[in-house]
């Protein structure tokens, strides 16, 4: 078992590149409240637990975070957050799908729970902040009640869901969408059922895992933006009105293999030429659309993949995304004629094989308004944005009012060791995510 201790100030900046406070400026120790009565967090906790966390399955040579769900790190990860949470007073269950689940009782014990939730697995040589950031933030959340002698009438929870990364696992435990297929994954070369004996649990009741709307009042999580959106208009918080909507094809091009020396250009029923054209098509269509539409061709193949052979078969990928289910279904209508269109002149025949279809997942207006209300209070920049990513959060909206706050991301850069989130910007949103419960708190029944 590793041990963890606090690093020295100095060795924290050399390794993270996070900042201290100026020459002559102190740093703020405990929760506290301003002259005007505003809860703040505590930012040298908040940034120690970030550091700590971050520590857990970091590579020595690249810094990238190898905490894949399930691996050592993870287990590693899982243990030290559940040390945590009962540190900070939380009575902490693993639901049957191995989500973690912290409860803090309400003064009300018939009220509905308040639920802040987000991930501590990674991608393969991920970033310190993607998910961990949500839970740290929730964390601190609870430290910072404790300090100021903050009591909810809600329950307040904090979930940390399973592998998020790979597939939104549990929290599609929670809205009952897992099957006995899901459990038969591999991961690390065993079935999820043998990992979640492991863990002590009975893979067979994994549908007990479920949660039934009249449990959760609302759902919060933070998130790094992943883009750099928040970055390039000088923004602190992106108050999230919804995840997008996404879908992904795949799209396969036969023509005629055929000798690439002898064959002349007119002769050809080229898939491959045919497939060029098509990507391009992609970028034109988005670009006429316009708005928050984006596209991705992420895989590309051949056959027989000979250099002098003509090829047979194009296969690609189309990742599409955008909130409006209208404006996404416009675009692959159009796509399709402009296929069919390039097919004819290429002389070749296309099929499109429908991959993912997930629908959006539009944030509740009223924990929209609760964020911005709270954001406003501090004064903090922000703005109303779309989420282009996946996140738990898409799954719970089916549940429960979600709303989700972003923090900017240096650079947008993510699911790299590059990936960066100031520790001002983080503290930003934790005080906006205290003072937003404590709202909601007031408002839900």
């Amino acid at each position: 078992m590793r041990r963890y201790r606090a690093l020295a100030p100095g060795i924290v900046l050399l390794l993270t590149g996070l900042t201290l406070p100026a020459s002559g400026q102190q740093m703020q120790r405990g929760a506290h409240r301003t002259p005007d009565g505003l809860p703040h967090v505590d930012r040298s906790r908040l940034e120690h637990n970030l550091l700590t966390l971050g520590e857990i399955g970091r590579d020595p040579v690249t810094g990238g975070i190898e905490r894949v769900a399930f691996s050592a790190a993870d287990l590693e990860a899982r243990r030290w957050f559940i040390t945590r949470l009962e540190e900070a007073g939380l009575s902490v269950r693993i639901d049957e799908i191995a989500n973690i689940i912290g409860t803090l009782p309400g003064q009300n014990p018939e009220a509905e729970a308040i639920v802040l939730g987000s991930h501590l697995d990674s991608v393969p040589q991920g970033g310190r902040f993607d998910g961990a950031l949500g839970l740290m933030i929730a964390l601190e959340l609870v430290e910072a009640m404790r300090d100021l002698n903050i009591l909810l009438s809600h329950p307040l929870e904090i979930v940390s869901f399973s592998d998020e990364e790979g597939g939104l696992l549990g929290s599609r435990g929670w809205i009952g969408t897992l099957t006995g297929e899901d459990l038969e994954e591999e991961y690390h070369g065993r079935p999820l059922t043998a990992i979640l004996r492991d863990l002590g649990l009975d893979p067979e009741t994994f549908s007990q895992a479920r949660r039934s709307p009249d449990e959760i009042a609302a759902y919060l999580e933070v998130h790094i933006e992943q883009g750099r959106v928040l970055e390039r208009e000088g923004l602190q918080i992106g108050i999230v009105e919804g995840i997008v909507a996404l879908d992904e094809y795949e799209i396969t091009v036969h023509g005629t293999a055929n000798h690439a020396g002898t064959t002349r250009m007119s002769d050809r029923e080229d898939p491959m030429a045919a497939a060029a054209r098509m990507v391009v098509s992609i970028r034109e269509e988005v670009e006429a659309q316009g708005g928050d539409l984006v596209a991705t061709v992420g895989r590309i193949a051949v056959e027989p993949g000979a250099p002098n052979v003509i090829p047979s078969v194009a296969r690609f990928t189309i990742d599409i995304r955008d909130p409006s289910r209208i404006i996404l279904d416009r675009a692959i209508t159009n796509l399709i004629d402009r296929f069919d269109s390039i097919a004819r002149e290429e002389g070749v025949m296309v099929g499109w094989e429908t991959l993912v279809q997930i629908p959006a997942a539009p944030a509740d207006q009223m924990v929209i308004d609760t964020l911005l209300e709270a954001a406003a209070l501090y004064g903090y920049p922000h703005r109303v944005m779309p989420s282009g990513a996946g996140h738990d959060a898409q799954s719970i909206a089916r549940l429960a009012p979600m709303g989700m706050l972003f923090a900017p991301s240096v650079g947008g850069l993510s699911h790299s060791p590059a990936e960066f989130t100031r520790t001002e910007d983080a503290v930003a949103c934790a005080d906006v995510l205290l003072r937003a419960v404590m709202l909601l708190d007031q408002k839900l029944p």
